[in-house]
């Protein structure tokens, strides 16, 4: 085995497993999300079946819902693009940052802003907030545990993300520069027994 195969072949194996881990963690953060959005849809028509009659309930969480399906979008697109096109993570990483941040700060500091209104008039806050405690439902993004997990796993498919770039990179740069040269034919000391060897042999 030449000097440049031992160098390429170990990171070939370190680079399917990279891909592999980030394909993996891309549709498991994909599947949260999904399994989030979903979940948060039944408990805003759970909660509106619970209201009395004749209370129209207005439930804005646009800014974790929007975040949220950019996020799982990227997440699952991460995960494809293991298998299409490795060139292409590097975007998904600045898209998938692009998201995470937002998302990461919704989660971490706001929560849906819930409006109920009876005949037309506006119920004050105080009154809601005491339905969503009687009804043992939560506003507050960081209280909802399938937001969490959206929250935290999506960061570590970013993390192997970035370790496979860089082990590709790694790959490619080392994989560029060629075989070695053959350190017995380029030796200085090969050269200097030759001349040797030359000086020694007899002149007609």
């Amino acid at each position: 085995m030449s000097t440049n195969q031992s160098i390429v072949v170990p990171l070939r194996g370190v680079l399917l497993g990279s891909l592999l881990m980030t394909c993996a963690w891309g549709i498991i953060a994909g599947s949260v999300g999904l399994n989030a959005l979903i979940k948060s849809n039944q408990a805003k028509s759970d909660f509106k079946k619970l209201v009395p009659a004749g209370t129209t309930v207005d439930i804005d969480d646009h800014d974790a819902f929007a975040s949220g399906v950019v996020l799982t979008t990227i997440s699952a697109l991460i995960a494809v693009l293991c298998f299409l096109f490795i060139s292409m993570q590097i975007c998904s990483q600045r898209l998938a940052l692009r998201s995470l941040l937002p998302f990461t700060d919704f989660f971490a500091n706001r929560s849906a802003k819930v409006t109920a209104f009876i005949a037309g008039q506006q119920l004050p806050a105080s009154i809601v907030k005491q339905a969503e405690n009687a009804f043992g439902m939560t506003s507050v993004y960081r209280h909802l545990s399938y937001l969490r997990l959206v929250a935290i796993l999506p960061w570590i498919t970013l993390l192997f993300a970035i370790v496979t770039s860089a082990v590709l990179f790694n790959a490619g740069s080392r994989k560029g520069r060629g075989p070695l040269a053959d350190p017995v034919e380029n030796s200085p000391n090969t050269t200097d027994e030759k001349d040797e060897k030359d000086e020694k042999e007899p002149t007609a």
